[in-house]
């Protein structure tokens, strides 16, 4: 199975939540093709309290519309604040090896 891939570059904090979410309602439209949708964090340079309620929420939305969703390529300073605030199991997913390499997706 094709995945979508979401590639996010940059702060994701309160000063470019409005512009994420609407990325990621796009990405996730009831319109969009029914494949797993891998969100490259790669180039994320700086996560706040409010890019992981980003992250929660799109995670809330592909289950609500049955769409798989990962999230790939966490840096450690990334990683390093969402397990503080005791995350890792909802937003740190064991990825599938066919995309892994992909999208450096989390193990």
């Amino acid at each position: 199975m094709d995945a979508q891939t979401l590639r996010l570059e940059g702060e994701l904090t309160i000063y470019t939540a409005q512009e994420v979410r609407q990325r990621f309602l796009q990405a996730l439209a009831a319109e969009a093709a029914p494949v797993p949708l891998c969100v490259d964090l790669s180039g994320v340079t700086e996560l706040d309290t409010s890019g992981v309620q980003l992250l929660l929420a799109a995670r809330a939305l592909a289950q609500t519309r049955q769409r798989q969703l990962r999230f790939g390529g966490l840096a450690a300073p990334l990683r390093d604040v969402i397990v503080l605030l005791g995350l890792e199991d909802v937003l740190i997913q064991t990825a599938h090896a066919d995309n892994d390499a992909e999208v450096g997706l989390a193990a």
